[in-house]
């Protein structure tokens, strides 16, 4: 679709990746409503051309009032709290939430849709591709947790719908996605920095920037072939040391890193996002200097 113009609506626009969804499509001309709970939570996007519009997950009938207009849905809005392993308060989000947001979306005249999951829906094994085939867990049997049995539950439940309602849909897998303003990753590796050393198990995570997985949804809006595809947006299967020496690299100051090999990893391969979505993972040190200029907080 030509987003020039287009109205897309952002659930969860206020969140960490929510900004820089919102800000990817505005740079493209799009105009960005903002459908989130708490608009003051990121009022800075006003200034920025976004329009906000207030509702909640649970409520389906203000989600549909939210999407009058709109073009299309990114369905971002979910309940990711690494600390949070209540299973009635991810239901809730996660399924019960992504029901309302598709069916207020039908309601509304959306028919196209990207869905935001994560690649915490599949099984894990340790030297071995994973990629957009690999087997999921059983959400629905609370495998792997209340997080990622209720996203997989989620997605799964975003194809139901959207097969139902007509709606093009698109799904993104991103990894550990890290940016300004994280309340999840980006703190715990403040406070390892503070150390003056760190040794670090060489246990490898593909963690991905936020802006690069915001550039995937503008990508897959515009390219109509990514309609009935999924998409592992990951980062490169590299050591938390990796990323923590980028940290100081691109600091000048913290922990020096010690890293210990152990070649132990899991890999989510995202050469089908690559190829036909043009998806990226730039440099630690590249993303982090961004980070760090936008959210000096981080840096301290």
């Amino acid at each position: 679709m030509q987003l020039k113009g287009a109205k897309i609506a952002v659930t969860g626009a206020t969140g960490m990746l929510g900004v820089y969804i919102s800000r990817a499509l505005r740079k493209k001309g799009a105009q960005v409503i903002g459908v989130v709970r708490n608009p003051d939570k990121a009022g800075f996007l006003r200034g920025e051309g976004v329009e906000f519009r207030q509702a909640d997950l649970m409520n389906a009938a203000a989600l549909e009032q939210a999407f009058a207009g709109a073009d299309a849905l990114v369905s971002n809005a979910a309940l990711y709290q690494l600390t949070n392993l209540d299973w009635d308060q991810n239901y809730a989000a996660n399924k019960t939430g992504t029901e309302n947001v598709y069916n207020a979306a039908a309601k509304a005249g959306i028919k196209r849709a990207i869905q935001i999951s994560t690649v915490g829906l599949y099984r894990f094994g340790l030297f071995q591709d994973i990629d957009e085939t690999s087997s999921q867990v059983n959400g629905e049997a609370r495998e792997g947790g209340a997080y990622r049995a209720t996203k997989q539950i989620s997605e799964a439940l975003a194809w139901r719908l959207c097969a139902q309602h007509g709606i093009r849909l698109t799904a993104l897998r991103p990894s550990g996605v890290y940016g300004a303003r994280d309340t999840n990753l980006m703190p715990y590796f403040k406070i390892a920095m503070k150390l003056p050393l760190l040794p670090m198990p060489g246990v490898s995570w593909p963690l991905v920037y936020a802006g690069d997985v915001a550039d995937a949804v503008v990508a897959a809006l515009e390219n109509e072939r990514s309609v009935g595809e999924a998409y592992n947006t990951t980062g490169d299967t590299r050591d938390f040391a990796d990323f923590l020496t980028a940290w100081r690299t691109a600091t000048g100051k913290g922990a020096w890193v010690m890293k210990l090999p152990l070649g132990l990893g899991v890999k989510f391969p995202s050469a089908k996002a690559e190829r036909a979505l043009g998806f990226t993972n730039r440099p630690f040190v590249e993303a982090l200097r961004e980070i760090f200029t936008e959210d000096p907080s981080l840096a301290q």
